[in-house]
């Protein structure tokens, strides 16, 4: 009783340690990403153009962070469009340390999952789309017309 009552006292508050560590790391990164944006925003803008993107990408500092996230950084362009989750031209901070857990780390089943729903969806409505535009197409092949060359004589 009295062990066993222990030793599970002991692994609730190891894991309470672990999660503790999680949380700390994590604020720690997001920190750290803070800090790279206000690097990259050299006009303290708020905000981050693809040039100023691009030009801290050359900065090894910053580069070396950016590949230790196993973040591929050979394609900026891509890497700023995937950050850039309204399409403005711009990445604020938000997007920036958003866009950058999300792709931290090699792609994991749930987002796979995402990505295979969000694709199925597109599919869907596509394939209604097709649907719709052959039937109008099909509907206006079938109705009789008068002939109206008389009209333009």
């Amino acid at each position: 009783g009295v062990f066993c009552q222990n030793a599970m006292d002991s692994a609730s508050h190891d894991q309470e340690l672990v999660t503790q560590q999680m949380l700390d790391n994590k604020q720690a990164y997001i920190t750290r990403l803070q800090d790279i944006f206000r690097t990259v925003d050299s006009d303290g803008s708020g905000t981050v153009t693809f040039q100023e993107f691009r030009d801290h990408l050359d900065n090894e500092p910053v580069k070396a962070y950016f590949e230790s996230l196993e973040l591929d950084v050979t394609d900026v362009s891509a890497l700023f469009q995937l950050l850039d989750s309204d399409d403005g031209n711009l990445v604020d901070l938000d997007e920036f340390v958003t866009g950058l857990i999300r792709l931290r780390g090699s792609a994991k089943r749930v987002d796979v999952a995402v990505i295979m729903q969000q694709l199925a969806q597109f599919i869907q409505r596509t394939d209604a789309s097709f649907f719709r535009l052959h039937s109008v197409s099909e509907k206006a092949n079938t109705t009789p017309r008068r002939d109206v060359r008389h009209l333009v004589a």
